[in-house]
């Protein structure tokens, strides 16, 4: 009976393992590119949450080898069972931090004054949004060569050597692929302040896409242009304001770590998006994408499929291949690409 314990364990042992590492590795993969947090923040939190799933197949396979070899389970040298001690008592110390974290998200996400109602009458008492801890990590992007970010693009984007901007200090960009079109451009910079600020464009005549936007959040101006201002913070302090707007088939997003509302910084972001100078698109031949259609829940709406097709269409079909179908699907789908709230 033993032995069949013991064999069942290290089998369990090996299904951890494999579902652990599985586990980790699109975690990390999904917090550096999703996420784009930093690569070796994004090791450490992954490498401290999986100490328990790790240290949980090692048990069984001691467990299991022992019984299989009839062998008792603990250990008999009083230096062998102090050592296990010691061992326990770091895995519980270690799980402490990250449970305690967990936690106070999901008291965070429960709590009544953080509701979408009370969001809403908060906003409007302070002007900016108060969020859970954790909610602002997708802001924190990590740069790498702005030389290997803009080697593949599929687009030009905005010249800034006669902006403020470059007498910033340069932290690197990051590239990003919309339908497995590189159309996203991330550009960090440090102001002499210290201030970290973003700089986020999307040419979406490169990769097909359709962005609507309600008029009635946007009600700031980039050089004529409608925009959106949003400003969060967190309980530690933490703050982003970010400022969105779209240029004809450009779409920016400027955000920088501070709030501008308790800060008087309102200005200078706002003059940041303005000296950026006008955009040339990828496709300026682009047939214009049809008008962005709602439902009834406000959201996006799927165009109903024709009834038919022309024999023109039919023929163009097999010469447009994956490209043509990809776009077409992208543009049937208005909530593919959002601008960040």
């Amino acid at each position: 009976m033993k032995k069949h314990i013991g064999r069942l364990l290290l089998i369990v042992r090996h299904l951890i393992n494999a579902v652990s590492v599985l586990g980790a590795m699109v975690y990390v993969a999904g917090m550096t590119l999703w996420m784009h947090a930093p690569v070796m923040q994004a090791l450490q939190l992954t490498a401290l949450v999986k100490v328990w799933p790790l240290a949980l197949p090692w048990f069984c396979g001691r467990i299991g080898q022992r019984l299989r070899q009839q062998s008792p389970v603990m250990p008999s040298s009083p230096a062998a069972r102090a050592l296990l001690a010691v061992a326990g008592l770091v895995m519980i110390g270690s799980a402490v931090p990250t449970a305690a974290k967990v936690f106070k998200q999901y008291q965070c996400s429960i709590d009544p004054s953080y509701s979408a109602a009370a969001r809403e009458k908060q906003i409007l008492s302070d002007g900016f949004e108060r969020v859970c801890d954790g909610d602002l990590d997708r802001f924190d992007i990590a740069f790498g060569s702005l030389e290997r970010a803009t080697r593949k693009l599929a687009f030009k984007p905005v010249d800034l050597t006669r902006t403020p901007f470059s007498t910033f200090e340069a932290l690197g960009g990051l590239s990003e692929s919309v339908v497995n079109v590189p159309s996203r451009l991330y550009r960090g910079f440090r102001m002499p302040d210290g201030h970290r600020i973003t700089l986020l464009e999307q040419d979406m005549s490169a990769d097909g896409t359709r962005l609507w936007r309600d008029p009635k959040d946007e009600p700031e101006r980039i050089n004529g242009l409608p925009a959106r201002l949003t400003v969060k913070e967190d309980s530690s302090g933490t703050s982003v304001s970010n400022l969105s707007w779209t240029e004809g088939r450009r779409s920016y997003e400027l955000w920088i770590d501070a709030n501008v509302i308790t800060m008087p910084m309102r200005e200078q972001l706002f003059a940041l998006a303005a000296s950026l100078p006008r955009s040339v698109p990828a496709c300026p031949n682009e047939k214009p994408p049809k008008p962005g259609r709602r439902g009834p829940d406000g959201f996006a709406a799927d165009e109903p499929m024709p009834a038919s097709l022309s024999q023109g269409e039919m023929d163009a079909m097999p010469n447009q291949g994956l490209a043509g179908n990809r776009r077409s699907d992208v543009q049937a789908s208005t909530h593919l690409v959002s601008a960040r709230p």
